[in-house]
């Protein structure tokens, strides 16, 4: 192959590359179509604008035993003896070894292991930066000072890395590359899973490993033995590990060899280091970091209280840890805590009696207790009605379309109800909102085929405007007080019923005023305050808020799409769902070949059931399809068959159309509604 040649792979990005393998042009990473023929070498953009490609980078040269490669390719043929065959090989110039392939998930340049640098390597450091110093015209005393600085600094050496999105490597017809086993013409897509095994197989040959170091100002000052150091002494880590799923499968000399909980092809995950006394991992599927080590307080804290480092000091200490704390020292708070109880008056107002409970009681007894009111959808109403001055929160992990579904839910209630609301939502713009709410009212596009008329526009804006107001979030930060004023601002316009908060974590934190208060402490007042404003004035919350990292990498049994979040899972904790009257999670699987237009809703609480609704079962939630071009939702079961549309009812009810001449739309069709003469239904 020629550098003509290149020109004939069409799926590549080229670029020019010097001798010292570095691109020469400037905008190499997103430039289409690079000149290459009078370059001294080629090199490869790695990622998407070369359909996803990846490479493995084996750098022999630092291989102190001479049979890492050979050793690496016996491990992964182990394993699977079919993955090896997929690479396509390149030789580099220095020896080494690229493995090349394609895969749905890339990730950027990324070392997978190194080993630390022997002292040869350093003083060899030392004599080259002394020598460049010199010959730059550095005095003596200046040389030695540089030359000693980066013999100190050169700590390790890399033995494989990856070249991803962001990165690049040099190829052949480049002088001193060669291809071993298949060509650029044969490079292939493996499976994410395969990827796992090579990078896990990989970085079993790290031998650098950071530790992970607890902050400072997460535990208070003992007498003496900490509960972290009592924990390292004395704690049973490898038992702790097991009752989390993590499997013993085998002993290599002090250390204890783990494979991880869930489905993998690989035969270890990581391993117990009983003389260092850390845990560490090589896989990238688990709550632990590969390539750092964890103390067995570390452990502890990820497995027990999420990464809670002030929570695990709590809880070690409860369990006889370590000795007490020292106690605190009296700080003066320029917070001050109010009451307005006066101890010294016999005050019995704020004591309930029978007059504030005998008539909830009495509908109780006579089935006359007031129920929440309807979503439109059988289904859902089952486990959720709309209640007013109710707390609703919602999680879900990212782009999965919490926003819509809750907006949409809000339209229901706007058109069943006449329930009025007051909008934050900081993510999206108030045109986004105005947009996605009219074409709800239809079921139809603004714009382009099946869109609707300019009457049918009119209508739905002047209905949007009438039930929603909206809340500028886009020109200044605001913190949970704001919106609280916001929405009595608001409601001295018209009978709003509700606000949106859409995301919580989108509000600016004040912890002006509040010295001492952590920011955990600070949700929590915020959220109560928030709650409290809406028991007083019987007005409801709607809060969408993200989940947490960790959630987004749990898995199905195939490990292949993601699962729902629990409402554990918020971003922020449990004090979310514990103040939630209502708590649901928003899920849908958006890479799926089929499914991806099904949003799950999980009900995960119902503090009241006796007014209606329940939890939805595990893995048992209620499903919705995005139809009619995906401006209108569609009850969807489990079998995959249709049931109710709510806003299309509530149009057909309003025109006086009987069920029987609902038009049954395909599945994934987007044709307009018809009666059986053939007319359009407007609605």
């Amino acid at each position: 192959m020629n550098y003509q040649d290149l020109y004939t792979i069409g799926d590549l990005q080229f670029i020019p590359v010097n001798e010292k393998k570095e691109p020469l042009p400037k905008a190499w990473q997103t430039t289409k179509k690079q000149h290459v023929l009078n370059s001294y070498g080629v090199g490869i953009v790695c990622g998407a604008i070369s359909g996803n490609l990846e490479c493995i980078d084996v750098d022999t040269k630092y291989d102190l035993t001479g049979k890492m490669f050979e050793r690496y390719k016996s491990l992964v043929h182990e394993i699977d003896e079919n993955i090896l065959s997929k690479m396509v090989v390149q030789k580099t110039r220095s020896g080494g070894y690229h493995l090349i392939y394609r895969c749905t998930t890339v990730c950027g340049n990324t070392k997978l292991a190194n080993r630390p640098t022997i002292d040869d390597e350093k003083n060899e450091t030392y004599r080259l930066t002394y020598q460049k110093e010199i010959k730059e015209g550095k005095d003596e005393t200046t040389a030695k000072r540089i030359a000693e600085k980066s013999k100190t600094n050169d700590k390790v050496r890399v033995l494989f890395e990856t070249r991803g999105t962001g990165g690049q490597f040099v190829c052949h017809p480049t002088p001193g590359y060669e291809f071993v086993y298949g060509d650029l013409y044969s490079i292939t897509e493996i499976s994410p899973e395969e990827r796992e095994v090579l990078f896990g197989i990989a970085m079993q040959f790290n031998q650098v490993i950071e530790e992970i170091i607890i902050p400072k100002n997460k535990i208070e000052k003992t007498k003496g033995l900490s509960p972290f150091d009592d924990y390292n002494d004395r704690g049973d880590v490898v038992g702790l590990l097991q009752e989390h799923g993590w499997k013993v499968v085998g002993q290599k000399g002090k250390k204890t060899i783990f494979l991880r909980p869930g489905q993998t092809t690989s035969q270890s995950s990581g391993n117990f280091d009983h003389d260092k006394n850390w845990f560490s991992v090589f896989t990238t599927s688990s709550e632990f970091e590969p390539q750092h080590a964890y103390l067995p307080y570390s452990v502890y804290a990820t497995l027990e209280c999420n990464k809670d480092y002030s929570e695990t000091a709590r809880r070690l200490r409860q369990l006889g840890y370590g000795e007490e704390p020292e106690p605190k020292k009296t700080t003066t708070s320029i917070r001050v805590i109010e009451s307005r109880i006066d101890p010294e008056k016999t005050d019995l107002s704020y004591f309930a009696t029978g007059s504030d409970y005998d008539n909830y009681l009495q509908q109780v007894i006579d089935g006359t207790l007031k129920q929440g009111l309807t979503t439109g959808s059988s289904k859902l109403d089952e486990h959720f009605l709309f209640k007013e001055g109710n707390l609703v929160m919602t999680n879900g992990i990212d782009n999965v379309g919490k926003s819509e579904i809750v907006w949409w839910l809000l339209m229901l209630a706007a058109m069943l109800h006449q329930w009025k609301g007051i909008i934050f939502s900081s993510e999206n713009t108030l045109g986004a909102f105005m947009r996605r709410m009219i074409q709800f009212y239809w079921g139809k596009p603004l714009r382009g085929d099946f869109a609707m008329s300019r009457k049918e526009y009119e209508t739905a804006k002047e209905f949007v405007e009438k039930h929603f107001l909206l809340i500028k979030a886009q020109e200044d930060l605001y913190s949970y007080k704001d919106i609280i004023n916001l929405a009595k601002i608001g409601r001295k316009t018209g009978d709003y019923k509700y606000a949106m908060i859409d995301p919580y974590n989108s509000l600016k934190i004040n912890l002006s005023g509040f010295s001492k208060l952590s920011t955990h402490e600070y949700h929590y007042e915020a959220l109560s305050e928030i709650k409290s404003y809406g028991q007083q004035t019987n007005f409801g919350w709607f809060i969408n808020n993200h989940a947490v990292t960790s959630a987004l990498r749990l898995k199905d049994a195939d490990r292949k799409y993601p699962v729902a979040p629990r409402k554990e899972d918020t971003e922020g904790g449990g004090k979310f769902a514990n103040k939630a009257d209502d708590f649901f999670t928003v899920h849908r699987v958006t890479q799926h070949p089929t499914e991806w237009m099904i949003t799950e809703l999980h009900i995960r609480k119902i503090k009241d059931t006796e007014t209606g609704g329940r939890p939805t079962s595990i893995d048992m939630p209620i499903k919705f399809e995005r139809y009619r071009g995906g401006y209108a939702y569609i009850e969807r079961d489990e079998m995959g068959q249709r049931g109710v549309d709510p806003i299309k009812q509530w149009h057909d009810e309003k025109n006086g159309v009987s069920q029987a001449k609902i038009f049954t739309l395909p599945i994934n069709g987007y044709l307009p509604y018809k009666d059986d003469t053939g007319s359009e239904i407007s609605f």
